[in-house]
């Protein structure tokens, strides 16, 4: 019910609610897809260079670990020869 001249402040109010709820809601919307894209691209990164060193690992053309030791050595030890 409305007196004199007819405005109402709920009148008001309500429709400035909504346009500030859908702003806000524009806002985490647009905040999600630019965190998920974040994410993804972080995520193809990661992968990318786990496949990278994969490949390394892969295609390892020197010794892989410590040095071995010199050839003019014949003693094999008390285990024999070690493949």
């Amino acid at each position: 019910m409305t007196y004199g001249s007819g405005f109402s402040l709920i009148g008001v109010l309500y429709p400035v609610f909504f346009v500030v709820v859908a702003a806000l809601a524009i806002t985490l919307g647009v905040l999600l897809i630019r965190t998920l894209l974040w994410v993804i691209r972080a995520l193809s990164a990661v992968t990318r260079e786990r496949e990278l060193r994969m490949d390394l690992l892969l295609a390892d053309d020197g010794p892989a670990g410590p040095a071995r030791p010199s050839a003019s050595s014949t003693d094999d030890g008390p285990g024999g020869p070690t493949v």
